[in-house]
């Protein structure tokens, strides 16, 4: 027996259309679930240290919850631009374009129909399903008609891969990242997780979120995370970057020989049960948010609503704002050059 995928329906978007759901089983026993509609990972089961299947993501049983949820973005693969775009513009070619302002002045994930929201084709190909999206010139003000695959696998050894292509007709950034809230004990907070970082530097912020331009060490910051600690020990320090964050809402550069390699970005690990997640990428950054923010009033997988730091989210992407930021890594795609990521969320 290998893995197994089996589609079922999850529910009806308000113009009609139908929307599913795709269940990976490995052997097991270990499940991922996976909805066309906007990508989104559902529910991922992984055994414990005493072989318990526990849940270890944040989402919903229906696609209800996803369409109540507001601005979480729980499991959702976000793009075309993953992040904040300060002021909602930036250039390219010369010419300046205006994006959808969706979280004050600033673009975030994509915009108000960012990736999060539609509903993607599908196909299941052997062992794995693809998702594929058409993205239209100037949709949210990006420039260029885009070509979007997502090929997602869950492996016998319980890793999730997700392997992303793009192409397009004209220069526009492209920023696709999964932002999964992750919670390895199933349930609780998340401040007793350990958690390490293989990065020595990070991007910091102004209280909007939008990055200074600069890049600093971790050294002797409570962004420190080279060696493991618990993500509460340092969460509430008196620091101005911790207090614009509101805790954790921060990119790391991730340490690696040469960009497009895959590297392990961050490792963390529930002492309650012992899962481990590790998480690999082939992006320059990875962005910590220890869910400051998170709140919900439709009921989780749990039954109950979520609240803040019940989470934490390691979403591999380029830093913040890089098409306005000359000293951040190229996030811009020419007309008919290939994007190409992968992200693997790997369970132990």
């Amino acid at each position: 027996m290998s893995t197994t995928i089996e589609k079922r329906p999850f529910g009806t978007l308000p113009d009609g259309r139908p929307v599913f759901l795709f269940r990976f089983t490995n052997e097991s026993g270990a499940i991922a679930d996976v909805t066309n509609y906007g990508g989104r990972l559902v529910r991922i089961l992984v055994p414990d240290k005493n072989g318990k299947l526990t849940s270890v993501i944040k989402g919903y049983e229906t696609l209800e919850g996803f369409l109540k949820d507001g601005g979480n973005y729980l499991g959702a693969m976000c793009g075309r631009y993953a992040n904040r775009i300060a002021k909602a513009t930036f250039v390219a070619d010369g010419q300046t374009y205006t994006l959808a302002a969706n979280n004050g002045d600033n673009s975030l994930h994509g915009g108000i129909e960012g990736f999060h929201i539609q509903c993607w084709d599908y196909a299941i190909e052997d062992d794995a399903l693809v998702l594929k999206y058409f993205s239209k010139d100037m949709e949210e003000g990006f420039p260029g008609a885009m070509n979007v695959e997502i090929r997602y696998t869950w492996s016998e050894t319980c890793e999730l891969s997700m392997q992303i292509t793009a192409g397009t007709d004209k220069l526009t950034p492209i920023n696709i990242t999964n932002h999964a809230y992750f919670n390895l004990s199933g349930e609780g907070d998340i401040l007793d997780h350990t958690l390490r970082i293989n990065a020595t530097r990070y991007v910091p912020i102004f209280e909007d979120a939008i990055p200074t331009g600069e890049i600093l060490l971790v050294k002797d910051t409570p962004f420190d995370f080279i060696n493991a600690k618990p993500i509460g020990r340092d969460i509430d320090q008196d620091d101005l970057q911790i207090k614009n964050g509101v805790g954790y809402d921060h990119c790391y550069v991730v340490e690696k020989e040469a960009y497009g390699d895959l590297a392990l970005a961050a490792e963390a690990t529930s002492p309650a049960t012992g899962i481990t997640l590790k998480v690999f990428t082939t992006m320059p950054g990875v962005q910590l948010y220890s869910g400051n923010f998170l709140t919900s009033e439709y009921p989780g997988l749990e039954g109950k609503p979520y609240s803040a730091r019940q989470a934490f989210c390691l979403e591999p992407e380029y830093f913040p704002d890089s098409p306005n930021q000359s000293g951040f890594p190229n996030c811009m795609v020419k007309a008919g050059e290939a994007f190409e990521e992968t992200i693997i969320f790997q369970f132990s």
